[in-house]
Order: structure tokens, then C-alpha cells, then sequence
């Protein structure tokens, strides 16, 4: 498959959580290595809501545009808060919707977080607790003007969009992480070719393919088992137009691998994705 990319270049960007600094100095971090578009994760740390007032907000702004770094999207991933637990369920969507919020404040367009389990067993049909769940965080973003893209893992194409016609909400869109699709056994290219006008964001980083029973690994980028090359070919002919954010999550060196993985992305695309 070939396309060419001239009118669509690649936004290359990375996440700052990845340089394991206090926000500012990654921020400072990701402006020293000339990555122009940055997202970071504000469920706990320097960027949750509670620890932002209106007047750090506007400073974290400012600071951002200083170093010439757009934010691309703000993280909403709030570990052992789960859609489908009726015990942490509303905490889990007041707090998503606190990020929602923090992130019209900061003129940030996409808010994502990690889909998790939606269902109550793996062949089972969405739970509706989640279900309710999303309709009101998606709900939300749009009164604020924003989108809430879920990165899912354990989702197929086919489910994906049963759950996007479900809900029902302009709003919710998908954050496409090819590596963790593939980590846990799902096709990358099914979801980009059934839902490709609804992905909003990409996160560019490689693993090895996993199975139901038996999941993946993280991998430096060009290292695993994604299909780089077939992916970047899939959003090029979509019109993909967002970032390409790079991930190295699980890495004692991600400056060198973040910078490694730009030379590949660059490389793939000098070569027309051919």
C-alpha cells in the first residue's frame, strides 16, 4: 500500500510524563528536544485539577506557550477507578469531568483516558453502569466545548462502534494506541478502517502482540510487532490530521528512545510509507 504524506505531515509530539520530571521541567525537557506538541497526564501530580487554581492555570498556559509547546490533550487516567465498579464509578466521572474542565481552562481541545474494561466478562455485552458512565462524561465535554477520546485496548472495531453509536455524543471519540491493541491481541488496521473519522488523537509506540490470556510488552519504537508502516499508511489515507504523540512508558532512557523513535517516524515518512 503507498501514500504519500506531503499535504499531511506528521505533528510529531510526546507525552512529558514519559521524562518522569515535575511538569515544568518536562515541559522545559520536551521544548529542549524541539517537540513542538506535548500532552501530560492530570489525574494525580502537578496537573491534577485540586492542585490548579485559576491563576495556575493561566501560568501553566502562559509557560507552555513560552516555550513554544502546543498541548495537544490532557490525560484523564485514574488507576483503580473503573467504569464498571458502582463503588468508584461516580468518583471516577466527577473527577474526569474536573479534567474536562481543567482542560477548557488550559484551551485544550482533547481530553483521553485508558478505556479499561467495559464489560463484566470478556464475551459479554457492554455494562450499562459504564455505559451511563460515558454518556455523562461525553455528555459534559460537549457542554465545554471539548472531546473525550477513550484509548481502548480490549475492544474490537465492531464493539468499539456498537459502544460510539450507543452513546450517541459527538464528543466521544477514540485515541487510537496501536501498541496496546496489539499488546492485548486486538487488530489496529480493523479499527482504523471502521472508525478512522473518530479518532482524534494517536499515540505513536510499539509492543510485542499479546493474546486474550497472555499480554504484550512495551517495546522501543520499530522493535515490536505493530505495523508501523501499515498504520501511518491507514490514517494518511483517512486524513488523519492530529498529533502523533510518541510514548516510551516503560523505558530507563526515554529521551534517547523518544528521540529514536522521531528518526524512525521521520524516516517512514521520507520513504512515502512505501
Amino acid at each position: 500500500m503507498k501514500a504519500t504524506h506531503e499535504a499531511n505531515e506528521l505533528r510529531l509530539g510526546v507525552n512529558a510524563d514519559d521524562f518522569r520530571l515535575p511538569l515544568r521541567d518536562a515541559l522545559r525537557q520536551a521544548g529542549a528536544l524541539r517537540f513542538p506538541v506535548v500532552e501530560f497526564g492530570a489525574g494525580t501530580g502537578d496537573a491534577a485539577p485540586p492542585n490548579l487554581s485559576s491563576s495556575g492555570r493561566k501560568h501553566l498556559r502562559r509557560y507552555a506557550d513560552g516555550l513554544g509547546l502546543r498541548i495537544a490533550s490532557v490525560g484523564a487516567d485514574l488507576p483503580g477507578l473503573r467504569f464498571t465498579d458502582p463503588r468508584t464509578v461516580q468518583e471516577r466521572i466527577d473527577r474526569t469531568c474536573g479534567i474536562i474542565s481543567l482542560a477548557a481552562d488550559l484551551g485544550v481541545a482533547v481530553v483521553t483516558a485508558a478505556a479499561g474494561g467495559l464489560c463484566r466478562g470478556p464475551n459479554a455485552e457492554f455494562d450499562p453502569l459504564a455505559l451511563e458512565a460515558l454518556q455523562q462524561v461525553a455528555d459534559f465535554a460537549d457542554s465545554r466545548g471539548r472531546l473525550f477520546a477513550l484509548r481502548p485496548s480490549l475492544d474490537g472495531a465492531d464493539r468499539l462502534a456498537r459502544l460510539l453509536n450507543h452513546v450517541g455524543c459527538p464528543s466521544l471519540r477514540i485515541g487510537l494506541d496501536p501498541a496496546a491493541l496489539v499488546m492485548s491481541g486486538v487488530n489496529p488496521a480493523a479499527v482504523i478502517e471502521h472508525l478512522a473519522g473518530s479518532i482524534c488523537l494517536v499515540h505513536a509506540r510499539d509492543g510485542t502482540a499479546g493474546r486474550a490470556e497472555h499480554a504484550g510488552h512495551e517495546t522501543a519504537l520499530g522493535e515490536g510487532d505493530v505495523d508501523l508502516v501499515g498504520v501511518l499508511c491507514m490514517l494518511a489515507a483517512a486524513e488523519y490530521g492530529g498529533a502523533y504523540l510518541l510514548r516510551r512508558t516503560d523505558s530507563s532512557t526515554p529521551v534517547a528512545d523518544l528521540q529514536r523513535a522521531r528518526e524512525t517516524l521521520h524516516e517512514l515518512r521520507a520513504s512515502g510509507f512505501r
